[in-house]
C-alpha cells in the first residue's frame, strides 16, 4: 500500500474536520425521528454536492446515496451508515443539544452521518487512485429496524445500487477514543418482535371459578416461555428473550378479559431463531387452553443475525493500525443488540466495526440510548480514517 495516500488521507481528513463537525452539530440540533429525515437527507445532498459526488435517485423518500467513480473499472463497496434520531428526550446540557423536545441523537447517528462525509470528500479527491466504485449510502429508520428492508423490498442492491462487498461503522462508549473493535464471525444479534394477546370470559375478582383469568395465564405464559432458552436452546448458542410489556385490568376486583404481552426475541443462529418463534406460538396455544383462555400471538420479523465476514474484518484491523497507529484495533466479542446492517450482508460480504466514543469523563462511557450520553467528537475523524483507508486498501492500485 502506497503510504502517501495514507498521508493524503489523513491530511484532507483534518482539514476536512471543522466544517463535518460543524454538520454533526446542526444534525444533533435538529434531529428526526425513523422515516421522517427530511431535512437531515437534504442537508447531505447539499453536503454531497459541494463535494461534486452525484447522487443516485432515491429508492425511498429519505435515502440518499452517493457514487464516487474511480477512474478504472473494478468492484464497488458500499458504505453504509444511518441517520435517524431516537423518540427521547436529550439530557446532556451541550450547547447544540437537541431543539426538539422528544427526539434526540442518542446512538451516535449525527456522528455515523457526519464521519460518512467527512470519508466522501477525502476519497473524491484521491478517486484518480481508485478501480472501482464506492457508493455512500445513507440509510433511514435504523431505529425501528425497518428502514434497511424498506430500501430491499424496494429494488436496493440491483443496478445502480448493486455491489460487491459492505462496511459501516457504529459508535461505541465503552471503547477509548482513537481505537476501534469487531467481532470476527456472528456480531451482532437477529431481533423479532413479539405480541401475545390473551382473552377469556373474564368476571369478578370475587368468584375466578366462573370465569376464565387471563391475567393468571399471563403469569404463567411468561415464565413457561422462558423455557425456551433454558430446555430448547442449546447452552453453546446464545439466545434472549425478553417481555418488556404486560398490559390488562381495568381495577382491582375485575378479572379482564384481555390480556396483552410484548416482548423481543435475540439470536445468533438462523436456524435456532426460527425454531424458537414456533416454540413460542407451540406454548402459547398449549398455555392457554390448559388454562381456559385463548391466546393469540403475534411475530414482526425483524433484521436476521449479522456476521461479519472474518477475512474483511482482519483487512480491516489492518487498515485500522494502518491508519490509526499500531494497536488501534482489537477483537470484540458479539452483542445482542441488532442493527440493520445485516439487511446488507444479505447481498454481499462485509462488516460493521465499532469505534470509540468514550474518554475521561463519566457522561462519555454511559450506554447508548442514555439522554445524557456525550460523545467525543474525534470519533467522526476516527470512523472517516478507517473507511477511507479501508477503501485505499482494497480498490487502489499501484
Amino acid at each position: 500500500m502506497n503510504r502517501e495516500w495514507t498521508q493524503q488521507l489523513k491530511q484532507q481528513l483534518r482539514e476536512d474536520l471543522p466544517g463535518a463537525l460543524a454538520l454533526r452539530r446542526q444534525l444533533h440540533q435538529h434531529p428526526e425521528r425513523a422515516f421522517q429525515e427530511y431535512q437531515t437527507s437534504q442537508k447531505i445532498r447539499e453536503y454531497l454536492a459541494r463535494l461534486g459526488i452525484p447522487v443516485l435517485p432515491g429508492v425511498i423518500p429519505t435515502e440518499v446515496t452517493g457514487v464516487i467513480e474511480g477512474s478504472r473499472p473494478g468492484p464497488t463497496l458500499l458504505v453504509r451508515e444511518d441517520i435517524d434520531a431516537l423518540v427521547m428526550r436529550e439530557e446532556t446540557g451541550l450547547p447544540f443539544a437537541s431543539q426538539m423536545e422528544d427526539c434526540c441523537h442518542a446512538c451516535g447517528h449525527d456522528i455515523h452521518t457526519a464521519s460518512l462525509l467527512l470519508m466522501a470528500g477525502a476519497i473524491q479527491k484521491l478517486r484518480s487512485h481508485l478501480a472501482g466504485r464506492v457508493l455512500l449510502c445513507f440509510q433511514p429508520a435504523e431505529e425501528v429496524a425497518g428502514g434497511a428492508k424498506a430500501m430491499f423490498q424496494a429494488g436496493y442492491g440491483q443496478g445502480a445500487t448493486r455491489y460487491d462487498q459492505v462496511i459501516g461503522f457504529h459508535t461505541e462508549p465503552t471503547l477509548d477514543v482513537g481505537t476501534v473493535g469487531m467481532a470476527s464471525g456472528p456480531a451482532n444479534a437477529s431481533t423479532d418482535i413479539i405480541h401475545i394477546t390473551i382473552r377469556s370470559q373474564g368476571g369478578h375478582g370475587a368468584h375466578p371459578y366462573r370465569c376464565a383469568d387471563p391475567v393468571a395465564a399471563a403469569a404463567y405464559l411468561i415464565t413457561q416461555l422462558q423455557t425456551i432458552i433454558s430446555r430448547e436452546n442449546p447452552a453453546l448458542e446464545p439466545a434472549v428473550l425478553t417481555f418488556g410489556s404486560i398490559h390488562g385490568g381495568t381495577a382491582e376486583n375485575i378479572i379482564p378479559t384481555q390480556v396483552t404481552l410484548g416482548g423481543t426475541l435475540r439470536t445468533f443462529q438462523e436456524s435456532g431463531r426460527r425454531s424458537m418463534l414456533e416454540s413460542i406460538r407451540r406454548i402459547t396455544q398449549c398455555v392457554c387452553t390448559a388454562m381456559k383462555a385463548q391466546g393469540e400471538v403475534e411475530i414482526l420479523e425483524g433484521v436476521p443475525v449479522l456476521v461479519n465476514d472474518p477475512e474483511i474484518a482482519a483487512r480491516l484491523m489492518e487498515s485500522a493500525d494502518r491508519v490509526l497507529g499500531e494497536g488501534a484495533a482489537r477483537q470484540l466479542r458479539a452483542s445482542p443488540g441488532s442493527d440493520d446492517f445485516s439487511c446488507f450482508l444479505q447481498g454481499a460480504p462485509g462488516v460493521q466495526f465499532r469505534v470509540g466514543t468514550g474518554n475521561d469523563r463519566p457522561e462519555s462511557r454511559l450506554s447508548l440510548h442514555n439522554p445524557a450520553l456525550v460523545f467525543d467528537e474525534e470519533a467522526v475523524y476516527v470512523g472517516a480514517a478507517v473507511m477511507g483507508q479501508y477503501i485505499l486498501d482494497t480498490l487502489c492500485k499501484e
